[in-house]
């Protein structure tokens, strides 16, 4: 397997795990009665069956998470020499593995710590992930424009990858303003914590609107960051075909 296959590999294999998990913690969330508007993604760590395919999906996403950032690493920077570009294009590329990494580790963290357990170490984890993840959006998004500005597939490449950041970000700021509304200082987080002993009362309860509204924000963070990682997709099946042509 050559490099560009073997980076296209871990990206859908990166994904397919990440949208598969998700896809079948809200599907046991659903089959075991609970409301289907809207469970945060942890809310799934609650309770078996989706206990353990949070676990075991956010250790898998955490480490093929790893592996693409190290690829897309080494695939910006074979891109910024060829092209020549400045040194600190280069120190963005390899700025960003930071961001990335602390996502990573802090994803299979998150899904060792249920926030009924540890609630405050729990959300540490959590907002590490977003922030970060959004971070390394960005920084991509950016080192893009550089490499693509002025080639034919740019418009392509930007409107995924700009796209995926964009909803990132968004996801991110309407998720925490619409959490701010619920989780005030009077906030009592006692009770919050306890309410998951009582899995129905809790799991359909609609207490709370807002929280349901920041869920969906949520998702929207999520998949805009798989969908930035996924868009690398195009520039590595495009620097394949030019290979190929030479």
């Amino acid at each position: 397997m050559d490099q560009i296959e073997r980076r296209k590999l871990a990206i859908k294999l990166f994904g397919a795990i990440t949208f598969s998990w998700i896809i079948l913690c809200y599907l046991a969330w659903i089959l075991s009665g609970c409301k289907a508007y809207m469970p945060f993604i942890s809310d799934f760590d609650l309770y078996q069956p989706g206990d353990a395919i949070f676990s075991i999906g956010t250790a898998l996403s955490a480490t093929t998470v790893i592996w693409v950032m190290f690829e897309l690493q080494l695939f910006n920077r074979m891109k910024l020499t060829e092209q020549d570009h400045h040194l600190g294009w280069h120190l963005l590329n390899h700025a960003a593995l930071v961001p990335g990494i602390i996502a990573a580790y802090s994803c299979y963290m998150v899904g060792q710590t249920p926030w009924d357990e540890d609630g405050y170490m729990h959300g540490n984890y959590a907002f590490e992930i977003f922030f970060k993840g959004v971070y390394w959006c960005l920084m991509m998004t950016l080192l893009s424009v550089r490499m693509h500005w002025g080639t034919s597939r740019f418009q392509r490449i930007m409107r995924w990858r700009t796209g995926g950041a964009v909803a990132a970000a968004i996801g991110l700021w309407q998720m925490i303003a619409n959490q701010a509304t619920v989780w005030t200082e009077d906030f009592d987080w006692d009770a919050w914590n306890a309410a998951p002993a009582n899995k129905m009362e809790f799991c359909t309860s609609k207490t709370y609107p807002a929280l349901h509204i920041a869920a969906v924000w949520e998702y929207v963070l999520v998949i805009g960051i798989v969908i930035t990682v996924c868009s690398f997709l195009i520039d590595l099946t495009a620097s394949s075909d030019h290979d190929s042509d030479e």
